[in-house]
């Protein structure tokens, strides 16, 4: 465990990097959910060792042998006509670890475009793609690293971006106790070419602690997810929509409480059968940030299920991201050679 601890805290001093959230970095689609699994957790920092291709999006450390020759595609129908979807194959070499190529794209439909001066430019389309390659090996039985490679491509109209990022994890595995922890540097990178008539923006930087445990008596397995602790403090003060007996609009500052919670995000898994699991997620920054005081509803809790039908591998998942409106996942995951006889 202090090997896991000391080589994540090298990894992390050894990079000149920025804190970063939402609203303040280019190329926010890199935190997408890549599959119907993490969205039902509420979170895509997920710590596990399974078949689970999709894990290895931002995890690469998690790559393993049980992943070989194993693809991977997922459809998110997103908010309004803004639609996602990911798609990852796996290789694992002979004792030299697993490796996987990854895509992810995001389409947020068709515009109308119009000069200054009403002029219509005609029709046209905004698009975010990220092509991904991804390796993770075993040091030993209970440490694993990983490391992925990205490019970014994105097009909104005539304005063309691109850049270069990477991803890396360590993961301290104890099958003994059914105890897995990850830490996650996610985004480390830079817009290589700006938007035209923009200047260079910062990556949505992350760092993340995962941890996921399996009861000794329960066929349940939790995840907790210490998230975004490039920026320990998030505190800040807004205008709410309150006013006080005096008619003034009242000025809500952040506690240290909620600043805490925000940095936690929880999920469980119940196995019902061994084809059969029940998922649920906890965001409680996403209940915060996106809904209004007075009507939060369900926002920042989410719900899945996953089955095994034939050779395949079925998972759904369902987030309320505002009041509402719920964003709804499906993943599909087979192991290529169960369609074809070994000779």
């Amino acid at each position: 465990m202090k090997y896991f601890l000391l080589s994540f805290i090298i990894v992390l001093s050894s990079a000149k990097l920025h804190a970063q959230l939402a609203g303040k970095s280019t190329y926010a689609f890199l935190n997408m959910n890549p599959s119907a699994r993490s969205l039902a957790l509420g979170s895509n920092s997920i710590s596990a060792i399974d078949k689970d291709l999709s894990v290895a999006w931002q995890n690469p450390a998690a790559l393993n042998p049980s992943m070989h020759n194993n693809a991977f595609v997922s459809y998110n129908n997103y908010v309004s006509d803004i639609k996602s979807g990911y798609f990852s194959y796996a290789r694992t070499l002979k004792n030299k670890g697993t490796l996987a190529a990854s895509v992810m794209y995001l389409d947020y439909g068709k515009f109308d475009g119009y000069l200054p001066n009403g002029i219509s430019t005609g029709v046209f389309t905004v698009k975010d793609q990220c092509f991904q390659l991804g390796y993770g090996k075993a040091l030993n039985d209970k440490f694993k690293v990983g490391a992925s490679f990205n490019y970014i491509y994105s097009i909104y109209e005539s304005f063309v971006s691109n850049g270069l990022s990477t991803n890396l994890s360590a993961i301290y595995d104890d099958t003994a106790n059914n105890l897995c922890i990850t830490g996650i540097a996610k985004n480390i990178g830079f817009q290589a070419i700006p938007y035209s008539g923009t200047s260079r923006q910062p990556l949505p930087f992350g760092v993340d602690i995962a941890i996921g445990k399996r009861l000794k008596y329960l066929p349940f397995r939790y995840n907790l997810v210490i998230h975004d602790l490039q920026k320990p403090d998030m505190r800040y003060s807004y205008a709410s929509t309150i006013k006080d007996e005096n008619g003034n609009i009242k000025i809500i500052k952040m506690t240290m409480g909620d600043n805490i919670l925000r940095h936690l995000t929880l999920g469980g898994e119940l196995n019902l059968s061994k084809h059969f699991v029940v998922r649920f997620g906890y965001n409680h920054m996403r209940r915060k940030e996106a809904s209004p005081e007075q009507k939060r509803g369900t926002t920042g809790f989410s719900w899945g299920l996953g089955f095994k039908v034939s050779k395949f591998i079925i998972n759904y998942g369902s987030a309320s991201l505002f009041p509402g409106y719920n964003a709804n996942q499906f993943s599909l995951q087979c192991n290529l050679g169960d369609f074809y006889k070994k000779k």
